[in-house]
């Protein structure tokens, strides 16, 4: 008897194909089937690391707000978040939860909502400190004109980070001129320190290298250049890098983050926490590739689109080059308006006369100068080499960056001017900023108050 195939049998065919195709995408593929819309800027290079923010199939808030705070909370921490956690969990704010639960990282960051999603990753209307701060005419008069569409402008207000936001520190700054006398840059200080504490201890030589022991290419090209760098001087040796161990090297000639990270880890560790770097970062819990160009949401250029990014993509190994490391490497791969504008901007003039010879480094500026800079702990200058720390709010870049070498008002005009960003500040800007008009008027009305009581 011939076998009738019913109408409803090619459902059941179909779904199981289905069925198979999306079973092997979530447990052999990328998962990309399964993800419900494209992510934030800050997260798009991990939307295949699942786990890393959801934790799993069924996990909750809680597990994703830990997940939040594993890559974020330190660097919260760093500055003083102004709207901490334990601010609404106190129970005098606990209307304010009645409003927004501010407890939770989700409840203003949603991923996958590209719709809702505006600047720094925030999926809540504009005008969202409304809910909180309604009554903030009364309490500042000065405030009445604006509405709370503006409050996150340039300049004015941060939810998390106002470091250089704060009243009492504009108002050290009110009077400052636009460019300072001096540079407040900081020299790097790790091989100095080095020095200090092995006086006796000599470079090694051309002949000291021990390549020979790890089956390596001896060029002599690449010794002479070992022999010329702050490796040689600091003995370190070619084993110490190339010794084969797969927790240090992956071949043992093509080196990994683990093995600049054996001297080098509060680097390795803050190239992690960037964009450069995040794909490598510990906290994912996955194993991703290295970032590369062609994965950037921001214009890059074509013929770098397959490289990878580590440490050996700005900084070559056996030779001491920051130079190369502060520009050069940047611009080979970044060709978005305010990149390309560097080199004709009065900083990157300056950095063109550095490299000729005719200006020396502390009047130069780089792109590292601004992006990477040096951060003073201590007796310790380090580069900070987490490049996303100051991107965004812009505003974190005026007291580690544009304050060492401008004013105040005039580094947060300039950073609130997107014209000029994308120019690379080839003009000067406005030559005054709301908010330090404001500071100046409440300094004058404190004065004038106390002349009256006097």
């Amino acid at each position: 008897m011939n076998y009738q195939f019913k109408f409803w049998h090619y459902g059941l065919v179909i779904t199981a194909i289905l069925s198979l195709l999306l079973g092997y995408n979530l447990w052999q593929g990328d998962k990309r089937l399964f993800i419900s819309g494209p992510p934030t800027h800050g997260h798009h290079q991990i939307e295949l690391a699942c786990d890393s923010c959801h934790g799993g199939p069924f996990a909750d808030r809680a597990v994703m707000q830990t997940a939040c705070e594993s890559c974020h909370l330190e660097e919260l921490n760093k500055f003083s978040d102004s709207h901490p956690q334990a601010k609404f969990t106190d129970p005098r704010n606990a209307e304010l939860l009645s409003h927004l639960d501010a407890t939770q990282c989700v409840t203003c960051h949603r991923e996958h909502k590209p719709e809702i999603t505006r600047d720094y990753g925030v999926t809540l209307a504009k005008d969202f400190c409304a809910h909180c701060h309604q009554d903030i005419a009364q309490e500042r008069p000065s405030h009445t004109e604006f509405g709370f569409e503006t409050c996150t402008n340039s300049g004015c207000h941060n939810y998390h980070d106002n470091t250089a936001l704060y009243e009492n520190f504009l108002r050290k700054h009110t009077k400052d001129p636009w460019l300072l006398k001096r540079s407040k840059w900081p020299e790097r200080s790790g091989l100095a320190q080095w020095l200090k504490k092995n006086k006796n201890t000599p470079p090694l030589t051309p002949a000291q290298h021990d390549g020979q022991t790890l089956n390596l290419d001896e060029r002599e090209d690449i010794v002479a250049l070992w022999a010329d760098s702050h490796h040689a001087v600091a003995q370190v040796n070619c084993s110490d890098c190339h010794q084969n161990d797969e927790g240090k090297t992956r071949t043992g000639l093509d080196l990994n983050l683990n093995s600049c990270g054996q001297c080098h880890e509060k680097q390795t560790e803050r190239f992690t926490q960037g964009k450069h770097g995040m794909r490598l970062a510990k906290t994912l819990g996955e194993t991703l590739t290295p970032m590369s160009p062609a994965m950037a949401i921001r214009p890059m250029h074509s013929d770098v689109h397959s490289a990878e990014l580590n440490c050996s993509s700005c900084h070559q190994p056996h030779k001491t080059d920051l130079t190369f490391a502060a520009v050069d490497a940047c611009l080979g791969c970044h060709n978005d308006d305010h990149s390309n504008n560097f080199l004709s901007s009065s900083h990157g003039q300056l950095w063109t006369q550095f490299v000729a010879g005719d200006k020396n480094e502390k009047e130069a500026v780089s792109c590292a100068t601004c992006h990477m800079p040096r951060i003073k702990k201590g007796r310790n200058v380090v580069v900070e080499h987490n490049q996303s720390a100051t991107l965004q709010p812009n505003s974190k870049m005026l007291r580690s960056v544009c304050g060492n070498c401008h004013g105040v008002e005039f580094s947060m005009a300039a950073l609130a001017d997107k014209a000029l960003i994308d120019a690379n500040f080839s003009e000067k800007p406005e030559p005054h900023h709301t908010s330090m008009d404001l500071v100046r008027d409440r300094i004058e009305q404190r004065r004038k108050m106390r002349e009256a009581k006097e």
